[in-house]
């Protein structure tokens, strides 16, 4: 049988895969008696009554000056025209919906994570919880109008997978089951996990292939794979290893290892194994089967056979991550009849507390170790600078520990340039966060918009659109009329080239301020709870414990 006699026997299927579908939910009669709605109102009115009603909640109107509650209004605005605009209206309220569950099932959810915490409507949904304004926080590295895409079929629209807006959440890490039980319930038929691929790194495969090609022994082959160098967190390829380090190289070369390297180039990216997605949640529009292959996991959960790449071209990506922090803290303000709300976050006692540390154990990040040891050298005075410490404490930012610690404890600052001064100077010139890539960019005159697709064409290093972004600068600070020479410590300096240099360089390491900000409010919030509520704090660290595997060995864990 021809290969063309065998294909022929197949049936062609033709499916409408034009991008993701939102799927649909009603508006219940009891939220719209609530907010006052009528059942003619559709779901853009139903986003906009819910963020009226979180302003008020928030008690906005009340805390802010005319001009700053100005400011205020006009985000919103912004955002919702925004959100309507790109077809992203139903997202959020389905997201809303599922924070709205947790909140009257009484699960504990997390201040926010991830982009979406620059969005001021997701502030006012609820499903953040740190004021994106006051913290500088952009709404641009979480929506972009330029990079959102769109299109209709039939009347029906359908976004682009790739550029699909994406919001993460952190609900209690033993309710978590429950959480997806209630969307799998609301959507029944239409929710499965997500398959994640693993593939052969250039360490393993060259220390495997020497192994078994050419009979080395384990030692000499962790010799030969520590030749292959880690720049920002990331293995370098086989072939630029072979080409950048000599040692690597010689070896390589040698007649007995040649046939050993050529067969580890051919197994690159080979998938090692599969697993399932920590927190993602996979939603569909029609039947799940009828888009996507699925397959179950070892505990029967239904998995979907694409892994997340393909899978979210044409479906819904929820992100819902059980956080066992999440659970202490609000375990600890119930005992303590405390709002976690209260807490205030610049409280200076937090940071006394964490200048002189000596057991992290339970502090939400800084308990891990290489955290540790960056809060140890940075001192923390404020949550900013608690939040440039989780930002630190990752492969490729840990090189500037030493600089920033410098700045935060001295107040040593070598400026770059004195147009991007202001934006640096809080970083101790360190590009540390992504949001200041953004910045810079605006400051010679893009927009927040331009600037977003600027920092994901650098990071990405897409080859032929980055020549361009060079060429759009150039343009740019001539258009802008910026001086183009400002003579430094270095000599003269063009700020085209200054700003294209830390876009190289920190597109590496800097880290989303959305992100760090949130996750460095909740260290700040365990550090109050476990000094000035200690009893509490360690009471509620061994109740967890009944849900692990092995309680014995988390109690041993708990240090004072």
């Amino acid at each position: 049988m021809t290969v063309n006699t065998f294909v022929k026997k197949f049936k062609h299927i033709d499916l409408p895969l034009h991008g993701v579908r939102l799927p649909s939910f009603e508006i219940s009669d009891s939220l719209r008696d609530r907010l006052g709605a009528s059942k003619s109102e559709d779901n853009v009115k139903i986003l906009r009554r819910l963020c009226y009603e979180g302003y008020e909640k928030r008690m906005l109107a009340r805390q802010l000056d005319p001009l700053k509650a100005k400011e205020y209004t006009d985000r919103a605005e912004h955002e919702l025209e925004t959100m309507e605009e790109l077809g992203f209206v139903d997202y959020m309220l389905l997201t809303w919906d599922v924070i709205n569950f947790c909140k009257e099932e009484g699960i504990p959810v997390g201040l926010g994570r991830g982009s979406a915490a620059g969005s001021f409507v997701l502030y006012l949904l609820g499903v953040t919880n740190l004021d994106p304004i006051k913290y500088g926080l952009f709404f641009e590295r979480f929506i972009s109008k330029i990079r959102a895409k769109k299109k209709t079929v039939d009347g029906i629209t359908y976004l682009d997978g790739n550029l699909m807006v994406d919001i993460d959440n952190d609900v209690c890490y033993y309710s978590r089951q429950k959480v997806l039980e209630y969307i799998d319930n609301k959507f029944k038929g239409k929710t499965a996990k997500i398959l994640t691929l693993n593939t052969l790194s250039g360490k393993l495969l060259i220390k495997e292939c020497g192994k078994i090609i050419a009979s080395k022994s384990e030692t000499e082959m962790n010799m030969v794979s520590s030749f292959i160098p880690k720049i920002y967190g990331q293995v370098k390829d086989l072939e630029e290893s072979y080409d950048e380090v000599s040692e690597f190289k010689e070896w390589c070369d040698e007649t007995e290892n040649k046939e050993a390297y050529q067969i580890a180039l051919k197994l690159r990216g080979l998938i090692k194994n599969k697993s399932v997605h920590a927190s993602g949640i996979l939603l569909s529009y029609e039947e799940l089967e009828d888009s996507c292959p699925v397959e179950l996991t070892s505990d029967k959960a239904v998995v979907s056979s694409y892994d997340m790449n393909w899978v979210s071209l044409f479906n819904v990506k929820l992100d819902i991550l059980g956080l066992r922090s999440v659970s202490v803290v609000h375990d600890v303000c119930g005992q303590v009849g405390l709002d976690v709300k209260d807490i205030d976050l610049e409280d200076p006692s937090i940071y006394r507390n964490l200048q002189n540390l000596e057991a992290p154990h339970g502090l939400f990040q800084i308990e891990a170790d290489t955290n540790y040891r960056v809060c140890q050298k940075v001192k923390p005075k404020n949550l900013e600078e608690l939040s440039a410490v989780l930002a630190l404490g990752r492969p490729g930012a840990l090189a500037f520990v030493d600089q920033y610690a410098a700045y935060a404890n001295h107040d040593i600052y070598e400026a770059i340039h004195p147009l991007f001064d202001e934006i640096l100077k809080s970083t101790g010139g360190v590009a540390l966060y992504q949001e200041q890539m953004m910045q810079m960019a605006h400051k010679i005159g893009f927009t927040l918009d331009e600037a977003e697709i600027l920092r994901r064409i650098v990071g990405k290093k897409k080859v032929k659109e980055v020549r361009q972004w060079k060429k759009k600068i150039r343009e740019k600070v001539e258009e802008n009329r910026l001086s183009n020479e400002w003579t430094g410590n270095k000599g003269g300096v063009d700020v085209g080239d200054v700003l294209w240099s830390v876009l190289e360089d920190s597109a590496n390491y800097s880290f989303n301020k959305s992100h760090s900000i949130c996750y460095a409010a909740l260290s700040a919030i365990t550090t109050y709870l476990k000094f000035k509520h200690p009893k509490e704090f360690f009471l509620s660290l061994l109740k967890m414990t009944r849900h692990e595997p092995d309680p014995l060995a988390e109690i041993n864990k708990i240090q004072v």
